[in-house]
């Protein structure tokens, strides 16, 4: 039978990673060559000595993870290295550690010398007109962790290159007023520092990406100008990066459990991840997308007693000897359909001579509740063999002669199956394409749900 199946899952997360981590590399010393970007502040900081560019690439790390290092060179809990800069909420439980080692002289471009530099200059023209910077780095092929399976690789060397056609400017020249072409120096920092450590882009260019911690974590794909705003690590951003230095907790479908079924349907689910984090937990709270009361333990079951495709949510909070307290949201979207049996239904109208238009008015409801639809046609009663067999939607149907047909109609879901059958007479009225029809069966009533179903995609499920 066709499936028209439309249910959907995965981690309601958009994080992803590129497969490594620095692990036993840390703490990460990293250097900033000492050509001084034109478009960017030329004075260096009184207090540090630092020019912008090395200050900035100094809290593009402290944004992810605000550690004892960046306490030390920017102290005070409301500044960042100096009152120009804000602090940003970080990644608490993300043990990312870090030291500038200053600047390194000459230019030359990305190098494998083991080194992590930051470059200004592109002088082996090697970024695409329209990219802010780009990230290179080399794994070395050791195992630091395994994060739900992925495998975690340890780093050799890892460079930044920017786009040295663009105009950069700091955070707060933008925000006291843009010209319309000034690109964050901050928000580009930040995102490829994200690389740097590990993390994939949120979405990419071309994905189908409409929730807002998507679109607006510091590592989406693109940035435009004149905007700040990812200068601070989002919530998506911050599921990343703890995943790679920090507790982390995700959860699946228990191995007996259906995920798609009449109602009532036992849902059960279990936690997943590594053995201390799992130690650490101290609560965890199941939301199961129903509106009904919230389920808690590492292995709760819950019924589902209504029709509907069900999101489910659990919120995990553990308690870290290192950073203390934290919390995990790990999310599935659609993770189970519960159906009710289909209710067929349709209508029948002449087209032209012995062909008739058949529109299917099947209850659609809760996508994925009707996942299979056949049509059969019977000369005069509905018994032996049919004389043809279709699966579209809504098809044409032409008859062989005039006469008694009967139109049969077999809708499947997760719940089962249900039949509806209709008696037709055709007749063979040429070029008359306003007949008569005849509506029947106890599906949605009217053109406006038969014609949401014909936009439907046709897929099998599998």
């Amino acid at each position: 039978m066709t499936a028209l199946l439309l249910l959907f899952s995965g981690e309601a997360q958009a994080f992803n990673h590129t497969g490594w981590s620095w692990g036993d590399q840390l703490p990460i010393v990293f250097y900033v060559t000492d050509y001084l970007e034109d478009s960017l502040p030329q004075t260096p900081n009184p207090e540090t000595g630092w020019m912008f560019q090395e200050e900035v690439h100094v809290k593009g790390f402290c944004n992810w993870h605000f550690g004892d290092y960046c306490e030390s060179v920017a102290p005070g809990a409301d500044g960042g290295i100096d009152d120009r800069f804000i602090r940003h909420a970080d990644a608490t439980c993300a043990d990312i550690q870090i030291e500038y080692g200053g600047t390194s002289p000459g230019n030359e471009g990305t190098t494998q010398d083991g080194r992590p530099k930051i470059y200004f200059d592109d002088p082996q023209d090697i970024i695409d007109v329209g990219t802010n910077a780009v990230t290179y780095t080399n794994g070395n092929g050791s195992t630091v962790k395994i994060v739900l399976g992925e495998t975690i690789q340890g780093v050799d060397n890892s460079d930044i290159v920017y786009n040295d056609n663009i105009d950069w400017s700091p955070d707060w020249e933008i925000e006291d007023g843009c010209q319309g072409d000034e690109r964050s120096m901050e928000s580009t920092g930040t995102h490829e520092i994200g690389h740097l450590l590990g993390m994939a882009h949120s979405c990419e260019q071309g994905e189908l990406c409409t929730e807002s911690d998507f679109l607006e974590a510091t590592m989406f794909w693109s940035g435009p100008n004149c905007n700040t705003e990812r200068s601070a690590i989002n919530d998506d951003d911050i599921a990343g990066i703890q995943a790679l230095y920090g507790p982390y907790l995700s959860w699946e479908t228990s191995e007996d459990t259906v995920r798609y079924g009449p109602k009532p349907l036992e849902a059960c689910v279990e936690v997943i991840g590594e053995e201390d984090v799992l130690a650490n937990v101290s609560s965890i709270e199941w939301d199961f997308g129903d509106s009904t009361a919230l389920e808690t333990g590492e292995t709760p079951c819950h019924t589902y007693e209504s029709e509907g495709q069900f999101t489910v949510t659990m919120n995990a909070v553990g308690d870290d000897p290192d950073c203390g307290e934290w919390t995990v949201e790990a999310k599935k979207r659609a993770e189970f359909l519960v159906c009710d049996l289909p209710r067929p239904g349709f209508e029948v109208a002449h087209y032209d001579g012995l062909t008739y238009q058949i529109v299917n008015q099947t209850e659609v409801t809760t996508y994925g509740c009707v996942d299979g639809i056949q049509w059969e046609i019977f000369k005069g009663a509905a018994s032996g063999e049919p004389i043809q067999s279709l699966e579209a939607w809504s098809p044409k149907i032409e008859f062989p002669g005039e006469g008694e047909y009967t139109v049969r109609l077999t809708a499947q879901g997760p719940a089962g199956e249900e039949v509806h059958e209709a008696k037709v007479t055709a007749e063979d009225k040429k070029g008359d394409v306003t007949g008569r029809s005849c509506s029947t069966g106890g599906g949605a009533a009217g053109f406006g749900a038969a014609l949401m179903a014909l936009a439907l995609v046709i897929r099998r499920r599998d």
